[in-house]
């Protein structure tokens, strides 16, 4: 299955906001990949040039 989640990421690496875009239906798998997130902690800091406060991306996570 594939779920693709939503994260929202600060411009210093914080994980601002996580949620399931696209469920693969199974909520074993779509759990499994929201804390397979959360536990990578903290994310890369944002590149000089970009200055928003934080920034969204899609993450499509594919269990095989």
């Amino acid at each position: 299955g594939q779920v693709v989640l939503a994260l929202q990421i600060t411009r210093d690496g914080r994980l601002a906001g996580l949620s399931v875009a696209r469920s693969s239906g199974d909520a074993a798998l779509d759990n499994a990949a929201l804390s397979a997130v959360q536990r990578a902690g903290r994310f890369p800091a944002a590149p000089q040039g970009l200055t928003d406060a934080s920034y969204g991306f899609s993450l499509p996570i594919r269990f095989r």
